[in-house]
């Protein structure tokens, strides 16, 4: 007897009905795409999670749905962050490994919410999980912020970078509040759409307008708590004035520029700020490329140092810095070594503060490395990965040692302090809100984006730093290599910017706060509450689920059992 072939042809309505999933799938993407900057649709993350909701109800268990919740999130990882591989110039080969990666990989982390949400869905039902999901996601992303892996920057808050006045909130909850906002407006949208959908509800019904009126009211109530703070916004009485050098230079060329040209380029443009009084002038991030601070290296240090001697001005800058350990020391497995000497040592991409007539200096060492390109994940932990730190230059930096704030004298000799974050950093709010938690009076970001050219890239990094001044209520200062230099206020408003990729310098005046928001004192408080309320309704539905199991299990074996004596 022959074995009839299995058709491989799909009917013509499952392939209809097929399409009708990936064209929900992609709507999500792409809607959660666009939401971000450069683009100022951040009203669209509020519905754009409505047709992935729907999809969910069209099929059943877990595998098929993640399928498509992979389809949704890798495309808005194309739409994002395609850049962040450094594909548009091809020079980096682990830059471009862990942009790939991350286009590939990082969707497999939003299975974790929509894993919770469809366990309680199958468990206890659609309201039950509606209820639940802003809880899970938030806790979701909070948790996604710490450790080697963590990725915040598709923090959903983060597509309201555009909106001040709904972030001022944020005062109290992190960004993570606005994605809370967020998922909430998804959840009841949703909710409003599938009882219209099913026919349980007509379009002009009471409790569609209900539903209605909700959705526009929570749309509507940061709004009106943004427009109270912002029209009693307290008057700064103290102020400084800051310079920043935007020296423009090729971040691949200018590491075999001359020591001296790099140099008195930074130098050439900062004696052009003079005149303009500034209180203290900030360089980039990795503004000198040399370890400026080793002996060797003791010429071009004094010429930094007689600059500021001269002028009276304190000058940042970021730079490659390097801790040597002597022979008898302690030193930390992941120190490399020197191999004409033997010595040990860790470098850190870094900044540095030169004072007025100070032979001591500060320094802070970049804590939070970017995965791949500046640290190998888990390199502390495995031998392996501890062989490729020391065998290779990229991805070879250390971790910094602690926070730590930056001491000056402005014009008026009164003792300031700020806090500085490189690059990457300031995408995260429980670390920022360290610096001033500390006593910084205002933040500074020093950074280089010129890796992205003319992307999304630099905009995205620049907009973040509008909720890190909102969230400390502290004003920043921006100093990008090849731009977008800025200063922000501790409202989020952008008072300036430059154009990309335009060698510049200027000062800008900046308030000055001492007061410390719920956030910078407090922390996560909020986030880490949703990651309480949410596990635990998955936990509940995981042991309902067992519960049903076992008494499944239970029956069957009492059934057997019954036939058994029946037979007998």
């Amino acid at each position: 007897m022959k074995k009839k072939n299995k058709s491989i042809v799909q009917p013509p309505e499952e392939k209809k009905h097929r399409r009708f999933l990936i064209f929900l799938s992609l709507l999500t993407g792409i809607g959660l795409g666009i939401s971000f900057p450069p683009f100022p649709l951040g009203v669209v993350a509020c519905f754009a999670l409505v047709p992935l909701l729907l999809l969910f109800e069209f099929t059943g268990g877990f595998s098929r749905p993640l399928r498509y919740t992979y389809i949704s999130f890798f495309i808005l990882q194309v739409v994002s962050v395609y850049w962040m591989g450094g594909f548009v110039h091809g020079r980096e080969g682990m830059q471009m490994f862990g942009g790939a990666l991350l286009l590939l990989a990082h969707p497999f982390f939003f299975f974790i919410p929509v894993l919770g949400y469809l366990v309680i869905r199958r468990t206890f039902g659609l309201l039950y999980a509606l209820i639940a999901l802003p809880f899970i996601w938030v806790g979701f992303e909070y948790i996604h912020s710490i450790g080697d892996l963590a990725f915040p920057w598709q923090t959903l808050g983060n597509t309201q970078s555009y909106d001040i006045v709904r972030s001022q909130f944020i005062t109290f909850t992190g960004v993570y509040g606005l994605s809370f906002w967020i998922v909430t407006i998804n959840a009841i949208a949703f909710y409003l759409v599938m009882n219209i959908a099913s026919k349980r509800w007509n379009i002009t019904s009471k409790p569609a307008i209900g539903t209605a009126v909700v959705i526009v009211v929570i749309h509507f109530i940061p709004f009106i708590y943004g427009s109270i703070v912002l029209s009693n916004e307290r008057e700064f009485t103290e102020s400084l004035r800051v310079g920043v050098v935007q020296p423009d230079s090729d971040p691949f060329e200018k590491w075999e520029l001359s020591r001296h040209m790099l140099t008195e380029q930074l130098l050439g443009q900062s004696e052009r700020l003079i005149p303009d009084n500034p209180d203290v002038i900030l360089w980039p991030e990795n503004a000198i490329t040399f370890y400026l601070m080793m002996p060797q290296n003791r010429f071009y240090r004094e010429m930094v140092q007689e600059f500021v001697n001269q002028t009276d001005i304190p000058v940042l800058t970021g730079v490659p810095y390097a801790k040597i350990y002597e022979r008898d020391e302690v030193t930390p497995r992941t120190a490399k070594e020197v191999p004409e000497t033997g010595e040990r040592y860790e470098s850190f991409n870094a900044a540095v503060l030169f004072n007025p007539h100070s032979d001591e200096y500060t320094w802070y060492g970049k804590i939070v490395l970017v995965p791949f390109v500046e640290k190998i994940p888990f390199g502390d932990l495995f031998e392996f990965a501890v062989k490729i730190r020391r065998s290779i230059g990229v991805g070879g930096w250390d971790v910094g040692p602690d926070t730590t704030l930056f001491p000056f004298y402005d014009n008026d000799d009164r003792l300031r302090s700020f806090g500085t974050v490189i690059c990457y950093e300031s995408v995260y709010p429980g670390f920022v809100r360290h610096f001033t938690n500390k006593g910084a009076d205002f933040l500074v970001v020093i950074t280089n984006d010129s890796w992205w050219g003319r992307t999304p890239g630099p905009r995205q990094h620049l907009q973040m730093s509008v909720f890190r001044a909102i969230e400390n209520r502290r004003a920043i200062a921006r100093a990008a290599n090849g731009g977008i230099s800025a200063f922000l206020d501790p409202y989020g408003r952008i008072l300036h910017e430059t154009d990309l990729f335009t060698q510049t310098q200027i000062v800008f005046e900046i308030p000055v706060s001492g007061q410390l928001t719920f956030y910078a004192r407090h922390g996560d408080v909020f986030s880490k509450l949703c990651l309480l309320f949410g596990v635990l309704p998955v936990m509940a539905s995981l042991g309902e689920r067992m519960r049903k199991r076992m008494f499944t299990i239970q029956d069957k074996y009492r059934k057997e059992i019954n036939e058994n004596d029946r037979s007998a």
